[in-house]
């Protein structure tokens, strides 16, 4: 067993033996990494590189696949650990138009729409439903993030009048308003990402990985 400190090294070791030999054929569903108690199998990697694929508008080729590796795996991992913390604080609440909106944002990029969307992932055997759980785990992750630290997420409303002050010139009070207020959930925005990497930095460091 090792502690994810040595995933890099250990994800190199596992990708040098996981191979896929053609994405048409039977692939046997084995258990291929675990992180604390959840598992990870050969075909979560193959769903997981296929909709990375599908979502980049690139072409489902062996480079392609190789190339991917390593970033599905790590994706995988990050995923089971912000779900085993989503569970233990027994979140469930997120905003479905935030889903809605990544969903259409995805189908626009491929140039169709939401059932478009479905019917790609349909031709390509690769389970639709799992690419939106796995949105719904980051949407379910950030109220996760802000039940926690909400209450340390307030900003120097001082430092924001300072900032709108030095760009005023002859702007309305209309456009000040909204400078001030972009400005204000800027700052939030960045104190909530900073939250949250270091959140899961200290999962990290607890989480055991076990590359089977």
């Amino acid at each position: 067993m090792r502690k994810i400190n040595f995933l890099s090294i250990s994800v190199l070791i596992l990708l040098n033996n996981f191979i896929f030999i053609n994405l048409q054929s039977e692939i046997k569903n084995k258990i291929v990494v675990k992180v604390g108690e959840s598992l990870i199998t050969s075909i979560d990697v193959q769903n997981e590189i296929v909709t990375n694929l599908i979502i980049a508008n690139q072409e489902v080729t062996a480079e392609n696949i190789n190339n991917n590796k390593n970033y599905a795996i790590k994706n995988l991992i990050n995923k089971k650990i912000k779900r085993n913390e989503i569970n233990k604080y027994e979140i469930n609440n997120y905003s479905k138009k935030d889903l809605q909106d990544f969903i259409t944002k995805i189908a626009k990029n491929l140039n169709t729409n939401q059932n478009g969307l479905k019917e790609i992932f349909k031709k390509t055997n690769i389970d639709y439903q799992i690419f939106i759980e796995k949105h719904e785990t980051e949407l379910l992750w950030n109220t996760l993030i802000f039940q926690l630290y909400r209450n340390q997420t307030n900003i120097n409303v001082i430092d924001v009048d300072n900032e709108v002050a030095k760009i005023k010139g002859n702007k309305s009070e209309e456009e000040l308003k909204k400078i001030k207020n972009d400005i204000e959930n800027k700052r939030k925005e960045e104190k909530f990402n900073l939250f949250s990497r270091s959140h899961f930095s200290n999962l990290e460091n607890t989480v055991v990985i076990n590359f089977q």
